[in-house]
């Protein structure tokens, strides 16, 4: 009996602590982000990137240029979906020619192997003909809720008399298809999909509290609500100023009602990601903030009503590397913070340019206790 009890013990405690090989696990409890870092990078890894080779804390494709993810931990695997297009519209190609895909791996941190295409670039019916990006999953309601931006162009295609655009339209009607980007949401029972799309745009420009675009949305389900972060341009300039607004719904599809009060106004902000942490029962973001070298930590008691946090920088654009070095890739963008059961912070995926390659890298967070 008495060994029967220890291995009862020891499989409650493997179930409790499962999640990231490292990091933060779920026996830890944050009391506050203070001490939060991030394990160093190999130079190895750093390599695998640079190389355009797939890895453990990498993900690339050799023929694809791939930016943003989004992951859900379900029934013991993590499931990515991540923005890709092909390398020969070169990195514009991500407003027109960008599907998302999904990936799966039995770690937090990868390798990700492909699993299937879940939201194609060109479609055949629905207001989203056009392009699938800015890949934003939660699981809410026994459901995986997968949120993206793609272009409304029916008014431009019929105007101009065509099915569907060639290249060459692309290129000659890149700010109307850029004012034309809406947010949609595809949900589906399983991670493999099918994912159904929404019938309608779920959110678009009111012209009332935002104009023009509807993009980068970051969708939690918390207290029976969807709660939406999301970007547009501010209604005071006349050129494109980005403002992140919140916004809340009793359903996925929407409608989504949003505060007029803008989630910092101090400057443009773009690629929130957002989580609740059960903890400390606030909600936290990790944004860009435009023109900055960091991403920026903002948190908020209610989701609505937001500021900036104690450790006000989430983590710097530049890696550490295990010999002590320092990698400044020339974009560091897209932050997405992956989470245990209690909503801690355990691994943090941002995209990557470097040495002519974009991709997805992963970085277990680790908690070191303060000194006493």
């Amino acid at each position: 009996m008495v060994k029967k009890g220890i291995l009862i013990l020891i499989g409650l405690f493997a179930i409790v602590s499962c999640g990231t090989k490292s990091g933060v696990n779920s026996q830890e409890e944050i009391r506050d982000y203070k001490n939060i870092s991030f394990k160093a990078l190999s130079p190895e890894t750093v390599a695998s990137f640079q190389n355009n080779k797939k890895t453990t804390q990498v993900l690339v494709e050799p023929d694809n240029f791939v930016w943003g993810l989004s992951v859900v931990k379900w029934e013991g695997k993590y499931h990515a979906y991540y923005a890709r297009w092909n390398k020969k519209y070169e990195h514009k190609g991500w407003m027109t020619n960008c599907e998302i895909a999904h990936a799966v791996s039995d770690n937090a941190e990868g390798p990700f192997e492909f699993v299937n295409v879940v939201l194609k670039d060109k479609k055949t019916t629905g207001w989203d003909l056009n392009n699938s990006h800015n890949p934003y999953a939660t699981i809410a309601e026994g459901k995986i809720c997968l949120y993206y931006i793609a272009n409304d162009i029916k008014d431009l295609l019929k105007k101009d008399g065509i099915e569907y655009p060639t290249q060459d339209w692309f290129e000659n009607n890149r700010k109307p298809i850029r004012d034309s980007q809406r947010i949609g949401v595809a949900i589906a029972d399983n991670p493999n999909g099918p994912f159904v799309r929404s019938e309608k745009v779920v959110v678009e420009p009111d012209n009332e509290k935002f104009k023009k675009i509807a993009v980068n949305p970051a969708v939690i389900y918390q207290n029976n609500q969807y709660l939406m972060i999301m970007k547009g341009d501010d209604l005071k300039y006349e050129n494109p100023f980005r403002i992140q607004l919140v916004g809340s719904s009793k359903n996925p599809e929407g409608p989504f009602e949003f505060k007029k009060k803008p989630v910092y106004a101090k400057a443009q902000t773009e690629d929130a990601c957002m989580w609740f942490d059960q903890v400390m029962n606030k909600y936290y973001m990790v944004c860009h903030v435009m023109g900055k070298k960091d991403l920026a930590l903002f948190n908020s008691e209610d989701g609505f009503d937001w500021q900036q946090d104690e450790r006000s920088v989430f983590m710097k654009k530049e890696f550490v590397l295990s010999d002590g070095t320092i990698w400044k890739p020339k974009r560091v963008e897209r932050p997405f913070v992956l989470t245990n059961e209690k909503g801690q912070p355990t691994m943090i995926y941002v995209a990557v340019y470097d040495n002519k390659v974009n991709g997805n890298i992963a970085i277990p967070i680790e908690y070191k206790k303060a000194n006493k």
